[in-house]
């Protein structure tokens, strides 16, 4: 796989970091789950040779600026800001997680923008489960919630490798895709012997704390007129601390114009990850 060029889109009132591979046919854009980043995509890009994909990181993450709101309604706005700085047309647009959410709203946003959309389970979640997950962090400080405490310091990406490779939900990925996502999600700090997540715990906690702009959601799925592929995964009961359970409705496919729902009971959340070759195949198809 060629490395792709990496660039910034200004968007106003921050950077946002891109990787482009040079291809040809209409363009695919990549988005990432909280947390992570656009290099997790790697795998899924040795699949699909010559074509033209865009990767972004999102405010907060990877090598994009970590400033200003953290809101999703921001998120959304920076997505629809930077299809407009590139330009692109007869998108292929891949959201994984929050990033399909993103990429849905934005879709709804600029259909004339878009040729398929394919949603990786993502965080669009019932009206019951967004009024309960409102009332648990209502008042919650962003140091109360658990993924403000990930561990944040590392001697390298390799000590990251070894201490999450066998512990879930890693352990359920694909290895090469722990490897990327290790290799890309550290930054220096001004001690050489220390790297320290790109993603702050304390930002990645504020975007789990700031869905309440979501709710919106609802009003903009009957605008989405472009065919939708929807990978679900398995939601279980309750919750994991490893967030590995699909936050999807399972309704969500019939709110969606134009929808084919494909449910994956053998996979959990993160399926870019667990399988990166079948990701690829979905984009192929809406190629």
């Amino acid at each position: 796989m060629l490395e792709p060029r990496e660039f910034k889109i200004n968007i106003g009132d921050v950077e946002l970091a891109v990787h482009e591979w040079a291809g040809t046919g209409d363009p695919i854009l990549l988005m990432h789950a909280t947390g992570f980043h656009s290099r997790c995509w790697n795998q899924v890009v040795k699949q699909l040779p010559n074509c033209h994909i865009y990767a972004v990181d999102l405010r907060f993450h990877g090598r994009s600026d970590a400033k200003g709101e953290v809101d999703w309604d921001v998120l959304a706005t920076d997505v629809r800001i930077l299809v407009e700085q590139l330009d692109l047309n007869k998108l292929v647009g891949v959201g994984h997680s929050i990033g399909g959410h993103l990429i849905a709203r934005v879709a709804a946003q600029m259909p004339d923008r878009f040729k398929h959309l394919l949603l990786i389970d993502p965080v669009i979640m019932s009206p019951e489960d967004y009024a309960q997950s409102q009332g648990f962090y209502q008042g919650m400080d962003v140091s109360d919630h658990p993924v403000s405490r990930r561990r944040n310091q590392w001697q390298d990406s390799d000590e990251m490798f070894i201490q999450f490779r066998d512990r879930t939900p890693f352990s359920t990925w694909q290895p090469a895709v722990l490897r990327d996502y290790c290799d890309y999600a550290l930054r220096p700090t001004d001690d050489e012997a220390v790297k320290q997540l790109a993603c702050d715990p304390i930002n990645e906690a504020s975007v789990y704390l700031n869905q309440k702009s979501s709710t919106t959601i609802y009003t903009e799925l009957e605008k989405i007129s472009t065919p939708v592929t929807l990978l679900r995964a398995p939601r279980g009961e309750g919750s994991t601390p490893d967030f590995s359970l699909s936050p999807t409705w399972p309704e969500l496919a019939s709110r969606l114009p134009n929808c084919r729902e494909i449910y994956l009971p053998d996979h959990n959340h993160f399926i870019p990850m667990q399988d990166p070759a079948l990701v690829a195949g979905y984009i192929q198809e809406a190629m």
